[in-house]
């Protein structure tokens, strides 16, 4: 079945702010595996009412686009927004190290997404000038 997803920093852009995901190191798309760390986390999401979908990493990485398991979290960058202290307590112990091994937690801010956009069309129109 094919997944739709978007790039991080496309979320970014569309939502106009910073933006929190899940990164899942040696992810695989094994269904017959046990319940993975991702299920885990993922069971943990919804138990507390954290709306989240899959995504990709940041775009025109040179690599295929092939999803890797990332979870984009629906909830602002903001210390004072209760949901970002819940998932932030949860993944993360007191001096910023994450409590689950394989797992990364990231925030993308909405400059840097911009930054990349602009670079593509950079590289698009240096591309674009080559062929013509």
């Amino acid at each position: 079945m094919r997944l739709y997803a978007q790039h991080i920093d496309a979320i970014a852009r569309e939502i106009q702010r910073d933006v929190l995901f899940i990164h899942f190191e040696n992810y695989t798309d094994d269904q017959n595996e046990e319940e993975s760390i991702r299920d885990h986390v993922i069971t943990w999401l919804e138990q507390h009412e954290i709306e989240f979908k899959p995504c990709l990493g940041l775009s025109g990485e040179d690599e295929i686009d092939s999803y890797l398991g990332d979870l984009y979290l629906d909830i602002p960058f903001d210390e004072q927004n209760k949901q970002y202290q819940l998932v932030k307590n949860y993944l993360e112990d007191e001096q910023g190290n994450m409590k689950i091994e394989h797992v990364l937690f990231f925030v993308l801010s909405l400059e840097v997404a911009e930054e990349i956009a602009k670079d593509q069309e950079e590289k698009q129109n240096l591309n674009d000038q080559k062929f013509s």
